[in-house]
């Protein structure tokens, strides 16, 4: 199915939407539904009024709307009590049915738990996208998977430096010197730092950021890359522990959650209501 050309692009579009519509939408908070002339789902959109956002695909300049529109036959809408409530229903629709137009949501994420156990006089720091039961302290879940692996990877290495007491990034080992973070590895800590680290990790405090940036600033590095490297590292940490432990904690904490765990079917929904109570 496409577009009359002879028409003006408007006149058609109007006359297609129009005709979709088989009930008039109310003006309320809602999601809408487009399904082609098999009933097939080609996008799913949320809106605070239901009316206008539907009706003003009648005028849209978008070449990719306008190639959805040449293939609606039918708009679907169901009401909600609130645009929250309807960005949530909007999220599991997405998830669930993957509509071809949608972009938003539709991709699957990377979802990791950081876990944690000692090994001898090491701690050991796993990264999984599942709970393990045989390690006796998790994190998470944490979403994204360069900003996690990114976060993980500058935590192990400043760990190892306050550790070894080293003076040139080369002497990082090899496994923290690639692209990819290792899924697991081995670092010694004192129980000072072991404390932090779990503050760190269950994002309620901040304090080893800290301590780290000032041992950074104030060791006697052998040369200009080596700080460098590492206050990029710490960079990166800070990304992490705000986006990812800083950001559960506080949902944890507004939303009256009980689990220590944020399950992964549930990250997304608890960041909109977040966002919602701050609102």
């Amino acid at each position: 199915m496409t577009l009359d050309l002879f028409q003006p692009i408007e006149e058609t579009q109007k006359e297609r939407i129009n005709a979709a519509m088989k009930e008039t939408p109310p003006h309320e908070p809602g999601v809408y539904t487009m399904y082609d002339i098999k009933d097939a789902v080609l996008y799913v959109g949320k809106a605070k009024d239901l009316y206008k956002r539907v009706t003003s695909y009648r005028y849209s300049k978008s070449k990719k709307v306008q190639r959805m529109i040449a293939h609606i036959h039918r708009i679907g809408y169901e009401t909600c009590k609130n645009e929250t409530d309807a960005i949530l229903l909007e999220n599991l629709l997405i998830r669930s049915m993957r509509p071809p137009f949608n972009v938003a949501n539709k991709k699957t994420e990377t979802y990791y738990y950081i876990s944690t156990t000692r090994r001898g006089n090491k701690r050991e720091f796993r990264l999984s996208m599942r709970q393990l039961q045989d390690y006796p302290k998790c994190y998470g879940c944490f979403k994204g998977h360069l900003r996690v692996r990114k976060g993980l990877g500058a935590l192990l290495k400043l760990l190892y430096f306050i550790d070894a007491e080293i003076k040139s990034a080369h002497y990082l080992p090899s496994q923290l010197l690639k692209r990819i973070t290792p899924m697991r590895f081995n670092v010694k800590l004192t129980d000072q730092l072991g404390v932090q680290v779990d503050q760190l990790l269950k994002g309620s405090s901040s304090a080893l950021i800290e301590e780290l940036e000032e041992r950074v600033m104030t060791s006697p590095f052998r040369d200009k890359f080596t700080y460098n490297f590492m206050m990029n590292e710490l960079e990166h940490l800070k990304i992490f522990f705000a986006l990812g432990p800083e950001r559960n904690h506080e949902m944890k904490k507004e939303l009256g959650l009980e689990s220590a765990l944020i399950p992964q079917d549930q990250l997304d929904d608890l960041q909109v209501l977040l966002a919602e109570r701050k609102n």
